[in-house]
Order: C-alpha cells, then structure tokens, then sequence
C-alpha cells in the first residue's frame, strides 16, 4: 500500500504530524500498535489535567471558607476516577474521526521497518490481530514516544510498586500512604493530587530541589515546595531509596541515609526512556545513541534520509509541548523539504501541582550564560485584583529581558492559570514588539494577563527615557528557521 508518508505512533506527535502533513496535501498512514492518542491520551496529559483540575478546585473552595462559602469540601477520589475515564473514552472515540476526516489512513497493528525498495521507498510491515500488510513511503515519521525509567531499587510490579501508566489503568481506590520517587514533574503533579483527595504523601528527590531543570528558576521551585509542605505533602531531598522490601499490603523502604518509611504504595517517577524495541529501525539506516534515542539534525532527520523522528523517541524536552513543536517541524519538512528548525526555548513548558509554573525562552542564569547583561522584571499576584477577588495569590511574574537592549528573552508564571498565561508572554518572545507587545495591548479588568503590562511597565517606561538604543524584536522575533 503505497503514501506519501507513514508515521509511527499516534500521540501528540504522531498524531500532529499526520494532520499537519495532510493539510500540505500528503496521503498519510498512521500506525498505531496500542490504543489511539499514545501515552498523554490514555495514561499522561489528559486524564491527569482532568483529575488535577478537581485537586485544584478543592484547594480553591476551601481557601475561601469565611469569605463567602462555608464547610469544606472532600474529594470522591473514585467519582474522580470515573470523570477521568469518561473524558478519555469521549476524547477516544472521537479520534479517528478527526483522522479520517482529513484522510488519514489509520492502521492498527505494531510496526516493523522492512529496508527500502529498489526505487528507494520505506517499507514498513504492520502486524495486527488478524492481517499483516505492508506499507510503503518516500518518507517515515517515528513517533513512538517512551516508557518509565525504571528504578534499580524499586521494581514495579503494577500493584505496590507502580508508575503513572499504572495508576491510570488500575488504581480505583486512594491509597493510604504514598511515596512518590523523584520530585520532577510527574512527582510533584501526582504527589499534589494524591494529597487533596487525603492521602498520606511524601516526596524523596535526590537533587537540592524539586523540578531540578535548568529551565525552572529555583524560587519557582521553592514557591512550590512551600505550598506543597503546607498542604501536608513530606519532603525528602538529597537521599534517595536504597531498597525496598514487599509485604503483604506495604512497602518497606530503605532510604541512602539509613533512614527506612513503610508505605501503601512506591509511586515511581523518575522520568523516562525512549521507546524504540522491536521497531528493527537499523534496516531503515537509522542510528540509536547510547542512551536510546534516535540521533537527529537540527530539521529532526534521522542519519536516514526521508525518516524523522519526533517527540519523546529523540533527545529534547519529554513533554507533550515538545511533542507537538517537533511534529509541525517534521511533517512540514518531510512534505516539502527541510526549511524549518526545532527551537525548545520557543515551548513553554507546565506543572500542575499546588502552584502552577509554566517557563518560556531563557531564565536569567541561562541569558547570562547567553551574553546577555539578563535583568528581570518582577511582580505579585499579591497587587493583582483578580487575585485578591478569588483569594489567591500565591504566585509571582518575572520576565526576562536584557538590560542595554531591553531585548524580550523569556520568562515564568507561578499561580493560577499560568499554562494559559505564559501563552502571551512567548507571543511577545515571537513579536517585533517584544516587551512593548505588553504595553501594545488592551487588557480586560481584573483579569490575570494584565498583570504582564504591570510588571514591565516601569521597565519600558525607563528605557524610553534613557536615550539607549532599544532592540524591540523579542527572541524569537522575525524570520527565523523555525516556525
């Protein structure tokens, strides 16, 4: 069966790229081995944003008792559960309608590379339940995203011992106690949920702070560590689990310290790892480093020419974000020829916990180490009316920009709402107008995006009185190689 293009795997960047490459006018086969939308579908993005929501919502209530409502209020961890599954089968259903309806050939069935034909075309063999059929196209994306790092120390067995994939598919009922292993994203996001609907929780990370990553400022990481403690959630840092030890209904754990916990369940988060067994992909020429990802060029093709690999499957940030910025650039490069470049620092990047972060472009240390003399604008949602109306203001903003030039660089957003906020801050990194882009617009009041204008206003104010020549270009302004 002959396409233009055959992706492999259907999650955000599978998904995203056979619609992008349809649209360019590509004829599309989309392979998928399990079920639709991947791992943020069924086990990741989805179902947790639906269940973090009524976290959030219980954390929100209760902050306002006296203030207008009273009693407090209690999750129904397995009423949640039920919402959660009823979103994801909806969403489900619906997938490969929006597929088909662009004309989107989905076959189901693990997929196989097979080497090229004599006129140099890949051929890929799907195996599903009752037929195999082979597939062929010039071009081929890989999309096939990762699985859990496994823990030497923490063995999973689905039941004690688990990872997200785990909880999503089995867990019914809130355990009692849990440790979480490992403070990223995951850690802190699951850790945060289990604790609002009455779970016993604690957190070991063996780094100096939680979400230890460049490009979280360690304050914003501190702001979540105070919430989170007073929420209830224990916090372990710089040890690590030595071993466990299974009994009937409980973990014993054994720290590095010498210390040891018993605990319900060892929830296991200590990220991820490419996803590329039984794929065969040295037939198609393309390379895996020793880490396990596909190895790609700044256009996201493989040593292999025609073949990309987008998403988790390669080095970059593992995040659905990430994901779904690859696949813009592969289907538009595998359709009409490398022209765009991937650039991370263009996708912002959220936790859901307590606090919500989200991070766009440089942070300061990173515009230093750039070359650029970083200065950070800085506000409260303290100052916020909106805040001060929902009685929460607990978060912060700081922009980034460069303090001769006034050049946008980036930036962070702790508090509410701040996914949907950060998209006007990187709308900003990608204008002409940079940090004058704030000042440009017309604000709803009380609203949260125009506390972005606060916050810069008396930066924009003073450059136009310095008599400094003033780069008004975000970052990522103009015409760049990227999207």
């Amino acid at each position: 069966m002959d396409f233009d293009l055959i992706v492999i795997g259907s999650g955000p960047g599978g998904y995203k790229a056979a619609l992008n490459a349809a649209h360019l006018g590509a004829r599309v086969a989309l392979v998928e081995k399990a079920r639709p939308g991947g791992t943020c579908l069924n086990s990741g993005c989805v179902p947790k944003k639906a269940l973090l929501h009524i976290a959030s919502l219980i954390d929100d209530i209760n902050n306002l008792q006296g203030r207008g409502l009273t009693g407090h209020s209690f999750g129904d961890f397995q009423a949640a559960i039920s919402h959660k599954n009823s979103v994801v089968e909806g969403i489900r259903a619906n997938f490969p309608a929006w597929l088909k309806r662009l004309h989107v050939q989905i076959f189901e069935g693990c997929a196989c590379a097979r080497g090229r034909t004599a006129d140099g075309r890949y051929g890929i063999e799907v195996e599903g339940t009752n037929e195999r059929v082979l597939l062929e196209a010039p071009r081929v994306i890989i999309a096939t995203g990762a699985r859990p790092r496994p823990h030497p120390a923490c063995p999973a067995d689905g039941v004690h011992i688990i990872y997200s994939e785990d909880f999503m598919a089995n867990v019914s009922a809130l355990p009692r106690s849990t440790l979480f292993v490992g403070g990223g994203a995951i850690g802190v996001e699951f850790a945060f949920l289990f604790r609002q609907f009455g779970a016993e929780v604690t957190i070991v990370e063996s780094a100096t702070r939680l979400l230890d990553k460049p490009c979280v400022p360690e304050h914003a990481s501190d702001a979540l560590e105070r919430k989170l403690i007073k929420l209830g959630v224990i916090i372990r840092k710089n040890t690590s689990v030595a071993a466990c030890q299974q009994t009937s209904d409980s973990v014993q754990v054994t720290y590095a310290d010498g210390s040891s916990g018993n605990y319900e369940r060892v929830f296991v988060a200590i990220g991820r790892v490419p996803a590329t067994s039984g794929l065969e992909l040295e037939r198609l020429g393309v390379t895996v480093n020793a880490q396990g990802f596909i190895e790609t060029n700044q256009y996201l093709e493989t040593m292999a020419h025609g073949v990309y690999a987008v998403g988790d499957v390669k080095e970059g940030p593992m995040t659905a974000n990430a994901a779904l910025h690859d696949a813009k650039v592969a289907a538009a490069n595998a359709v009409n020829g490398n022209h765009l470049q991937v650039n991370y620092n263009r996708v912002p990047m959220v936790i859901d916990s307590a606090l919500e972060i989200a991070v766009i472009g440089l942070t300061e240390e990173r515009a230093d180490e750039a070359g650029f003399t970083a200065e950070v604008a800085r506000s409260t949602f303290g100052s916020s009316a909106k805040a001060r109306a929902r009685n929460d203001y607990e978060g912060f903003i700081e922009v980034v920009h460069d303090g001769e030039t006034g050049q946008l660089l980036g930036g962070c957003i702790v508090g509410p709402e701040a996914g949907e906020q950060i998209h006007m801050l990187a709308a900003a990194c990608q204008s002409d107008r940079g940090l004058w882009f704030f000042a440009d617009m017309n604000y709803s009041h009380p609203s949260w995006t125009e506390e972005l204008e606060n916050t810069i206003d008396p930066y924009t104010f003073a450059f136009t009185r310095s008599g400094k020549t003033v780069f008004r270009p975000g970052i990522y302004s103009g015409k760049f190689s990227g999207l």
